[in-house]
């Protein structure tokens, strides 16, 4: 996740990647239609890993002059339960160079692009008890964002721009639907604080010549909500696996037990 200015927009590059993610969410729609049965239970100890796709949702403004290209990526997360109720998880997505175009001419040309690395933390509250299949929550913690490869195109080739680092707040909300004990599918929903400043200099060395002002700074405070598709993977504690095959071999031992009773009766 990223900020810059009030010019986020969900980016799918090509038809490739549309079709990609159409049968992503087509999958997930099958899968709950044949998870009716699952029972979940996740609870202290207990790890989650979620990788989907996360999709960038604008907050922009008619009046902004510059907006950066629709973007998408795949994420991974990990998120370890503390207590039944109580989880701390960590994500973090695929670099990807993105453009910045600009609007004053009406030709959205671009004049600059960056690849962001912003890994984030938050904290969550798990809803529900840990047996249950539907587990909503909701989270907060801090993301940290980085800017690299930054370079200057079109009416900015040959100034000089350059993305402070931040560390900002974040907000969460989303549920974990379960399919089986080891697998349950996820979306998530984000809201992002970003604030960070780009400065552009050198632009005497643009088209602008000795006219241009020595540096241009650009104010990055918009508000992004992105929002997450994800397949979940359970991984148990070592307890929590021996009470389960334990569990199963106690239900062998009675389905068994049954029999035994049924050919009893019968032989009376």
């Amino acid at each position: 996740y990223w900020g810059i200015d009030s010019m986020y927009i969900l980016k799918i590059r090509s038809n490739s990647e549309q079709k990609k993610v159409v049968h992503f969410l087509c999958l997930i729609f099958l899968t709950i239609g044949f998870s009716t049965n699952a029972q979940a239970d996740t609870g202290k100890g207990d790890w989650l890993m979620r990788t989907g796709y996360t999709f960038l949702l604008p907050q922009l403004g008619n009046e902004s002059l510059i907006e950066i290209e629709k973007y998408s990526m795949p994420t991974i997360s990990f998120s370890y339960l503390m207590t039944d109720n109580l989880a701390i998880e960590f994500l973090a997505g695929v670099p990807s160079s993105i453009d910045i175009n600009e609007r004053v001419t009406g030709f959205n040309t671009k004049m600059a692009a960056f690849t962001p690395i912003a890994p984030n933390a938050t904290l969550q509250y798990y809803f529900n008890n840990k047996d249950r299949k539907f587990r909503p929550y909701i989270g907060a913690g801090l993301l940290f964002s980085t800017f690299h490869s930054e370079q200057t195109h079109g009416i900015l080739q040959g100034a000089s721009i350059n993305i402070d680092d931040s560390l900002d707040p974040l907000t969460q909300i989303g549920f974990d639907y379960a399919i089986n004990e080891r697998f349950a599918l996820n979306l998530d929903v984000r809201k992002l604080y970003t604030s960070t400043t780009a400065i552009t200099t050198d632009l005497d060395q643009t088209i602008m010549g000795i006219n241009a002002p020595l540096q241009m700074d650009y104010a990055m405070g918009t508000k992004p909500v992105t929002v997450s598709l994800n397949f979940v993977l359970f991984f148990d504690i070592p307890e929590k696996t021996e009470r389960r095959q334990n569990k199963d071999r106690e239900i062998l031992e009675r389905i068994k037990q049954r029999r035994q009773n049924i050919k009893l009766i019968r032989r009376l």
